[in-house]
């Protein structure tokens, strides 16, 4: 399946190592694949897929949703479109999609579930039609509930207004030469080329993150006494659009541990959120 020379460096010879409970998205739904085979670059560690093992992915997150009950099913949906009298092709113009969609998704034997976006449309039209008032944000937060995602809005919580959105860069050592001294870094991080940084909405640096090759262990060093917090729940956001949520993170000197026996390292890092805990 791989065994091949890596596209992204054109030095290292891509080999697959089979990943436990790897966490993805298909069609905008996390999705935990149990075990996962993905081409891995001996020597700068960029991940390949194989498209006959994506679809297999695919094929796993078909059958989960549907023994889950989460999306709508083929007869749920002609359920809806028929109590408002619509045929298919209105119905496609209603909800902005195609005739074609809206059949494929009302198959009895069809391969796979509509997308979740549509999916979610789809029952708000239904409980608008019933005449329940709809709380469209709430009706979200609760329906990302059902994937094991905890999302705070802004109307959710106090709490919300202490989450802190952090911008992930890649930027020159000499960046820091006027600021060193008050960043405290180790030394083999200042002998790096490069460094990645994460840094507030404002620009202002908040943390560097690390990679162990050897424990293939990704951290976030965050600036010693910035939020006064021990423990937080963090979201990361990879480059190729992967969520992880890790839940009652600890600082441990000033450092909290990200993902551990992972493949991403820091420059596959786009996003962090952070949210401290009370």
């Amino acid at each position: 399946m791989f065994n091949y020379i890596c596209e992204e460096c054109g030095k290292g010879i891509v080999k697959e190592k089979v990943f436990d409970n790897y966490r993805t998205k298909i069609k905008g739904y996390p999705f935990v694949v149990p075990e996962a085979k993905i081409g891995i670059c001996d020597k700068c560690g960029a991940k390949h897929f194989d498209p006959s093992e994506t679809k297999h992915w695919e094929e796993l997150y078909n059958k989960d949703l549907e023994l889950k009950h989460i999306s709508l099913s083929s007869d749920e949906i002609e359920a809806v479109r028929k109590s408002l009298g619509l045929s298919m092709e209105d119905f496609a113009y209603l909800i902005g999609c195609t005739r074609q969609s809206i059949y494929n998704w009302e198959k009895k034997d069809r391969e796979k579930p509509q997308s979740r976006m549509a999916d979610l449309l789809i029952k708000l039209v239904r409980l608008s039609f019933k005449g329940e008032k709809v709380d469209v944000i709430s009706f979200l937060v609760d329906e990302a509930k059902k994937l094991g995602i905890i999302i705070q809005t802004g109307k959710a919580s106090a709490l919300a207004n202490n989450i802190i959105p952090l911008n992930v860069k890649r930027v020159p050592q000499n960046y820091f030469q006027e600021s060193q001294r008050n960043l405290q870094l180790a030394a083999k991080v200042l002998e790096e080329k490069e460094l990645t940084i994460a840094e507030s909405s404002s620009q202002e640096l908040i943390g560097i993150l690390h990679y162990d090759y050897e424990t293939a262990a990704l951290s976030l060093e965050i600036r010693k006494d910035k939020f006064g917090l021990r423990t937080v729940d963090v979201e990361l956001i990879t480059a190729d659009d992967k969520h992880f949520i890790m839940q009652n993170v600890k600082f441990k000197d000033n450092c909290i541990l990200l993902l551990s026996d992972t493949e991403y390292t820091e420059n596959k890092v786009r996003e962090i959120i952070l949210k401290p805990k009370s």
